[in-house]
């Protein structure tokens, strides 16, 4: 019975509360029309797919995949950077040059391909 009357004072100072300040009022009616208008969406901290696969190009030569690279721009550099897990210190992702960039990835890549090839 105790939390009836906890919530029922709680109710009672949200109404209060509304009826002295139009401003809370109009945020708790936006609240409960539609949440999501009440706050600001959720980031999810994603990053779109990369347009190319950087592997599968690398595999028909490493000019292949330097063409494709340079024709693309910073953010979608860096959507192929953090698809394939290239920058784990995160500092890629701060970088305005698409140079820097595309070094970066075709080292990744060459490193990753040539991986293994001393036990071969």
């Amino acid at each position: 019975m105790k939390r009836i009357q906890y919530l029922r004072q709680l109710f009672d100072a949200i109404l209060a509360e509304a009826e002295a300040n139009s401003a809370f009022a109009e945020r708790l009616s936006a609240a409960l029309t539609d949440p999501g208008r009440a706050r600001p969406a959720a980031r999810s901290g994603r990053r779109k797919a990369g347009v190319i696969d950087p592997f599968a190009l690398y595999s028909q030569g490493e000019l292949r995949l330097r063409e494709a690279l340079v024709a693309l721009d910073v953010e979608q550099l860096k959507d192929i950077v953090a698809e394939h897990g290239m920058d784990l210190s995160k500092l890629a992702m701060k970088w305005k040059t698409p140079d820097r960039l595309v070094d970066m990835i075709m080292t990744t890549v060459r490193n990753r391909s040539q991986k293994g090839d001393a036990f071969r």
